[in-house]
């Protein structure tokens, strides 16, 4: 009985949604929020994660170099970043000069430090 009603009325809905327009309407509308949601969701989640750039990359008890290590990431382990802060100016691989370090924890490993913006 419950699959008959479940039929009659999915049969009414077709057919009544589309010739009132309310149908394209909510379909619009759910295809906004759903827009929204990934977008949003996107914003939330740029700069707040990042990934090692080179294999054996220190991460540091304090935004300098010669702070002890706490661990080594690699390309593939994901960071998660809770801010970014100066430190010690560092060259950079490409030859540029960087003073921006990253309070980051290795997703993999889950070591907690500091990492240069060189090497995320």
């Amino acid at each position: 009985m419950r699959t008959v009603r479940n039929a009659l009325l999915a049969a009414v809905t077709a057919a009544v949604l589309p010739m009132s327009g309310l149908g394209t309407q909510v379909v619009t509308i759910a295809a906004e929020v759903k827009n929204g949601l990934v977008e949003l969701a996107q914003k939330a989640s740029h700069g707040r994660s990042g990934d090692f750039r080179e294999p054996g990359v220190l991460i540091r008890s304090a935004p300098d170099t010669g702070s002890a290590a706490r661990g080594v990431g690699n390309p593939g382990d994901d960071a998660s970043i809770r801010q970014a802060t100066r430190g010690e100016s560092v060259r950079c691989p490409d030859g540029s000069a960087n003073s921006e370090w990253f309070d980051i924890t290795n997703r993999r490993t889950r070591v907690s430090g500091f990492v240069s913006g060189c090497f995320l």
